[in-house]
């Protein structure tokens, strides 16, 4: 799995849906219930840093 780029993650988030694009970006590193949690976050620039935040933490 790659790391997504801001640009590249709002744009996936926008063609997708903001709801479909962040389950399929989160869904390798985050469990069902932080998923819901930061789809309430109206803010995709939040989301972006949970997803490099956990993204370096699973990363071997």
């Amino acid at each position: 799995m790659r790391v997504y780029s801001f640009n590249d993650f709002k744009y996936i988030c926008y063609v997708e849906g903001k709801e479909r694009g962040v389950k399929r970006l989160l869904n390798n590193i985050a469990t069902e219930k932080e998923i819901k949690k930061h789809l309430k976050v109206s803010d995709i620039h939040a989301i972006y840093d949970f997803y490099t935040t956990e993204y370096t933490k699973k990363k071997p």
